[in-house]
């Protein structure tokens, strides 16, 4: 596996950098990458669905946030080293891991990153890092099309998305 894992100041560097540029220059880029990390995914029989912003945007206005800086999906934390092991497979497909720790592995394709965040089961809660949220949401899921394929989001998710986001 390349250890050429980022810093914190590369993920800034990458932010500036498409701060700079048109939005529209980055979207293809962004959905194609979703829609690559769905396929490797979905073959090698890891469940993932939407996760933060990019299921927030794409569940309100059917679109990616032209604005975000990366894309997030979920999968549970018993994949984690099923998807490390997936680095052959990345790099087949243009990706290459740039973040691995025990709350998210990152992947970059063409300067854009998408952020595999790893849930754990807590007591009551599920998540990652410092973000726990009601299993309520995570005991089952629907689904939502975009881009002519289906994703996984969790179950209620205009609910979800307003405690996750604390819209009143």
């Amino acid at each position: 596996m390349n250890k050429n894992l980022w810093q914190n100041q590369d993920f800034e560097k990458n932010k500036k950098y498409w701060s700079t540029k048109d939005p529209s220059e980055s979207l293809e880029i962004r959905i194609d990458n979703l829609l690559t990390i769905n396929d490797i995914l979905q073959k090698n029989n890891i469940f993932f669905f939407l996760e933060g912003q990019t299921l927030n945007h794409i569940f309100k206005n059917n679109c990616l946030d032209p604005s975000d800086h990366d894309d997030d999906v979920g999968v549970y934390y018993k994949d984690r080293k099923k998807i490390i092991g997936l680095d052959d497979t990345f790099n087949k497909n243009g990706f290459e891991i740039i973040r691995i720790n025990d709350s998210m592995i990152s992947v970059c394709r063409m300067y854009r990153y998408i952020d595999i965040c790893l849930f754990k089961n807590y007591f009551l809660k599920i998540g990652y890092g410092n973000k726990k949220f009601s299993k309520k949401y995570f005991s089952k899921f629907s689904t939502l099309n975009f881009e002519n394929i289906e994703f996984k989001i969790p179950n209620n998710a205009e609910e979800f998305l307003k405690t996750r986001y604390e819209i009143k």
